[in-house]
């Protein structure tokens, strides 16, 4: 047996529809092993980062994360409210209306408000958890006329 003979013995044989079918099935499980890689790196690199620094860690990570991708605008607006707009106004389409949204001071002025609005609403949130706190214990507590 010859190099070529060698090389190709565990390759399919048959029609050339069952060759495709192969290669198919091959590429596939191919890129099944990549993400469950990628998958599996991902999830330690978080499980990492939660263990040495917590929820903060996580924090951070998200930031680094936003920068690194652009994905703070994205969050706050997206991509097809700007073509939305543009077009309907304007007629015309942008590719990169978004990445220019990005350096815009109305996007700057959006996040901060946004900002704000979360302090804001983290205390209203805190205060309900309280009142509902101060509710539950006055219905735990016994009824002092009663006893």
């Amino acid at each position: 047996m010859d190099f070529d003979e060698e090389f190709f013995e565990d390759s399919p044989s048959g029609t050339p529809e069952e060759m495709a079918v192969w290669l198919g099935e091959f590429m596939a499980t191919a890129d099944e092993a990549g993400q469950i890689y990628r998958n599996h790196v991902v999830t330690l690199i978080a499980n990492k980062i939660y263990s040495d620094f917590g929820q903060e860690g996580f924090c951070e990570l998200m930031v680094a994360m936003d920068r690194k991708a652009g994905w703070i605008s994205d969050i706050l607006i997206e991509n097809s409210d700007l073509d939305d707009i543009l077009f309907k106004k304007y007629g015309t389409y942008d590719h990169g209306i978004i990445h220019k949204a990005r350096r815009t001071e109305a996007i700057q002025e959006m996040n901060e408000k946004i900002w704000r609005l979360r302090r804001k609403y983290a205390k209203a949130i805190v205060e309900e958890l309280m009142e509902q706190k101060e509710e539950a214990e006055k219905q735990q507590q016994p009824n002092s006329e009663t006893e």
